[in-house]
């Protein structure tokens, strides 16, 4: 049951990040009625509506999982711990999400109400990834670890979505290409510097509870992923994207460098919680295996 917990954990957290990045963006793109958005739209619309329902069936089981994934899912110290009360406000959220993904992808949203519907998606949004990818460590209290998450969840959405509109043949104005350049290369340097500022805050404080959640993953394989991938797609998609000349085969690789940095970095922040010996190698292959597959479909069919 742990294992199956583990893998579990793994595509909630990824579809809810989906839900929320794509409400995100439909929210952005409301508000600041930018050019660049409008080619992301026929992807965003869709994922803002169902990824947070497919994340709220996901969370169903989550009650009955919660002993083998968080320290307070059995042993709750604090009442706010209660791991019904979490499950509740879980699914409360993820249907506020949903709710606010069906309103944005109504043409007819001004932007008064896409901007509240921004704040509320941020103040949530930090809030249930922090409970829900951090509190795995009892001892960790990296409040900008949250935003942090959001803000990758929000790259990697609009990654997706620019692949699927390059694959249709836009963005064709200048101004559009430029605009969607510079964004993504806005939420890559944001990512970049939410992280780093973390990494720096807690080492100049010297905590041992939170150094250690840095030791943790900067010893054996875990410090290879992180220097072998998830530090290095980062810094190329930022090192393609600040090129001023539009090119649709650079544009390409910088949204595919983000589309595979979230998932790797996602699972390279959860799993080092895992007990040893309960997470199964295999059955993360064959879900890896079927997610991307169902990617690469949907990438070829737009």
């Amino acid at each position: 049951m742990s294992a199956l917990a583990e893998t579990w954990l793994l595509v909630f957290l990824l579809a809810a990040g989906v839900g929320l990045g794509a409400t995100l963006a439909m929210a952005l793109g409301r508000l600041l009625a930018e050019s660049w958005l409008d080619p992301l739209r026929p992807a965003l619309a869709p994922l803002s509506r169902w990824a947070p329902l497919v994340a709220f069936a996901l969370a169903l089981p989550m009650r009955f999982l919660a002993p083998y994934l968080w320290p307070w899912g059995d042993a709750p110290t604090e009442a706010a711990e209660d791991p019904t009360l979490v499950w509740t406000t879980s699914l409360s959220i993820l249907g506020l999400w949903t709710a606010l993904g069906w309103m944005l992808a109504r043409p007819s949203v001004g932007r008064g109400l896409a901007g509240a519907a921004l704040a509320a998606l941020i103040l949530t949004g930090a809030l249930a990834v922090e409970e829900w990818a951090l509190s795995r460590d009892a001892t960790w209290t990296g409040s900008v670890q949250g935003v942090a998450l959001m803000t990758e969840q929000l790259a990697f959405v609009l990654a997706f979505a620019t692949l699927l509109a390059l694959r249709r043949g836009e963005p064709l104005g200048p101004e559009a290409r430029t605009g969607l350049e510079r964004a993504l290369l806005t939420i890559a340097m944001g990512m970049l510097w939410l992280w780093f500022t973390q990494y720096v805050v807690v080492y100049y404080a010297d905590i041992p509870s939170e150094s250690a959640w840095y030791l943790r993953r900067s010893e054996g394989a875990w410090a290879w992923l992180m220097l072998g991938w998830l530090m290095p797609a980062l810094l190329c998609a930022i090192a393609l994207a600040i090129v001023p000349q539009w090119r649709d085969w650079r544009f390409k690789a910088v949204a595919r460098l983000l589309l595979l940095q979230h998932p790797v970095h996602l699972f390279w922040v959860v799993r080092p919680e895992a007990p040893p010996g309960a997470a199964s190698v295999m059955l993360d292959l064959t879900v890896a295996a079927a997610l991307a597959a169902g990617s690469v479909l949907m990438l070829r069919r737009a």
